[in-house]
């Protein structure tokens, strides 16, 4: 069985006090906008731009195949409104 007298009294650190902190010359918002614009203006220098050709050609594919996409939908759709239209509402009069 544990005696009381033989607990060590518990220690108080203390802490050290922080050191003020220095002037800035911008406010720390402004600074970190700045700072991602100057990174992305460096990221943007890296980038491996596409030609004119590859550009033109690959804008042609994405609006080729979105206008195939778009007729095929539209199809079913007709064919789903009409399907609807005659067999659940019946024949309009």
């Amino acid at each position: 069985m544990a005696r009381i007298g033989n607990l060590k009294a518990a220690r108080v650190v203390a802490r050290p006090a922080r050191p003020a902190a220095a002037p800035r010359r911008l406010p720390a918002v402004l600074e970190r906008v700045l700072r991602y614009l100057r990174e992305v203006r460096t990221e943007l220098s890296r980038v491996d731009w596409p030609s004119r050709r590859e550009l033109v050609g690959s804008t042609t594919i994405v609006v080729v195949v979105l206008v195939v996409l778009a007729l095929y939908l539209g199809f079913w759709d007709y064919l789903f409104t009409v399907g609807v239209r005659r067999w659940v509402i019946g024949p309009v009069p």
